[in-house]
């Protein structure tokens, strides 16, 4: 008992001050890759525990995505790295990849370009599929003429011929903003899925070959074209490819 009261010494016999001995504290939740598990840091880099989690995480992430649009629009998609986005962004790398995945990932939230798109092209294909032509390419084209909100995809095309990397993110682009959303919503609208998806890629490669011309090589007079003669002469193409009869494809079982 007597030695289990005695006060603790240093190596030189002095007495040591008494210290609390740390609780443990089990609702905490597990850092996320990369953060450390250290009190009181002098700025912490990943989500914080209780009520404040989703302040300190949009926080984190919204440094990221500031870093990486930055360097993205300066020195294009195939110079960019996650180490040097995480190194602006004042965060560990591994917290890059913890909130966003692959740098295509990283590409797409930066430049804003998931935002509504499924719900968007959703809407314009879940009324009357027989004219979302003319609708979904009304949709393209109002959002990239915008002034602002347009300007990073503009940015993104502008590229596309001079950065190695710059075809991923076009793919990147193409695929999980047009072609998805729009095959989900042809076969929401009963189109099965193998078609559906060839149709969306149809229309896809149509919408995106569409601003190349207009908005990188300005080809004329489709550069300085109103949208509406667009939406006229564009979207029955668009709407073949939606709904009209395609030539199927030979395979050798067929032959």
């Amino acid at each position: 008992m007597s030695d289990a009261a005695a006060p603790r010494r240093s190596h030189s016999g002095q007495p040591l001050p008494a210290t609390p001995i740390p609780q443990d504290t089990g609702d905490v939740d597990p850092a996320p890759p990369g953060t450390s598990s250290a009190s009181a840091p002098a700025r912490r880099r990943g989500p914080r525990s209780g009520s404040r989690a989703g302040t300190g995480a949009e926080t984190t992430r919204d440094a990221i995505l500031d870093a990486a649009r930055t360097s993205f629009l300066a020195k294009g998609f195939a110079k960019t790295t996650i180490r040097g986005v995480a190194r602006a962004a004042g965060v560990d790398p591994a917290l890059v990849s913890y909130y966003f995945g692959s740098k295509g990932d990283l590409f797409g939230a930066s430049m804003n370009l998931r935002i509504r798109a499924s719900e968007e092209i959703a809407k314009v294909i879940s009324g009357d599929i027989r004219t979302a032509g003319p609708r979904l390419v009304r949709l393209a084209m109002t959002a990239w003429d915008d002034s602002s909100g347009g300007v990073t995809f503009r940015s993104l095309l502008r590229w596309v011929s001079t950065d190695d990397g710059a075809p991923e993110a076009v793919q990147t682009y193409a695929t999980e903003q047009i072609a998805v959303p729009v095959a989900q919503a042809l076969e929401q609208a009963g189109v099965l899925g193998p078609d559906a998806r060839e149709r969306a890629t149809l229309a896809g490669s149509q919408l995106v070959g569409l601003a190349m011309i207009r908005y990188v090589f300005q080809v004329e007079p489709l550069a300085s074209a109103p949208v509406d003669h667009l939406v006229e002469v564009v979207g029955p193409t668009i709407q073949h490819y939606l709904t009209g009869p395609l030539l199927r494809r030979q395979t050798p079982e067929s032959r």
